[in-house]
């Protein structure tokens, strides 16, 4: 297998680099990370003419990744529950305020989370009282997202469901189609607007199809055709939250 290193000028000027690896196989490959690391596989006898032909011709769709990536790791900035810090909720992120007070409390004020704590100087006393209040308006919120996509589902007579909102480690959400009972990340909350509705619908869609066969991801299609951009934003969300 031989290895090499292509130089990328950008639109913007900015030169990336994109590394080549020749395999034995019989078309052009390329594959961005998270990271923003480019890589390219091509056939064995690829000559460097047509390598970079190739890379070329898919510039435009290389920067819109890139851009894609670049976007959501600037939001990715972790979360600090202390006096000044700032969390995400959403697509948006809150300054922290923490006060002493006779009596526990969470305000959000526009873009600020003003947390009243009889003990603000115990970091698991603040965690657990932002907690609460994140698992108060995340319920909130996915009743109100999974109210919106009901009309879709009415016509299988689904008229509603049981919502549970607890952490997870592993899963996004479950769907117990027997009980018409979905129970959610409360992590998902800290995604986006478009990551929750995308797992609301997927499980609300278990409901019709237990698994995930070709007809399962069908319906989701028709409603949402680029569902599998969302999941893959998902997985780099996973990496940072699960």
């Amino acid at each position: 297998m031989q290895n090499s290193i292509y130089k990328l000028t950008l639109s913007d000027g900015t030169v990336c680099d994109i590394f080549i690896s020749h395999k034995k196989i019989k078309n052009f490959y390329i594959k961005i990370l998270p990271s923003s690391t480019i890589k390219v596989s091509v056939p064995l006898k690829a000559y460097d003419e047509d390598v970079n032909k190739f890379i070329n011709s898919r510039k435009h769709w290389i920067e819109k990744i890139l851009k894609k990536f670049r976007k959501i790791n600037d939001t990715n900035i972790k979360d600090s529950l202390v006096n000044g810090g700032t969390v995400r909720i959403l697509d948006n992120r809150y300054f922290i305020y923490i006060y002493k007070a006779e009596k526990n409390n969470v305000i959000l004020d526009g873009f600020n989370i003003n947390i009243y704590a009889k003990e603000p100087e115990k970091d698991w006393y603040i965690e657990a009282l932002y907690n609460m209040f994140l698992k108060f308006e995340a319920e909130k919120y996915f009743t109100k997202t999974i109210q919106k996509f009901l009309p879709v589902f009415q016509k299988y007579n689904i008229s509603g469901v049981h919502l549970k909102v607890k952490p997870m480690k592993t899963k996004w959400g479950v769907c117990r189609p027997s009980e018409r009972r979905i129970t959610l990340n409360l992590h998902l909350y800290k995604t986006s607007a478009k990551c929750v509705d995308y797992v609301i619908f997927h499980e609300l869609t278990h409901l019709i199809y237990g698994g995930h066969q070709k007809n399962f991801y069908n319906f989701i299609y028709k409603f949402m055709p680029d569902y599998r951009e969302t999941e893959k934003i998902l997985d780099i969300e996973s990496a940072r939250l699960l």
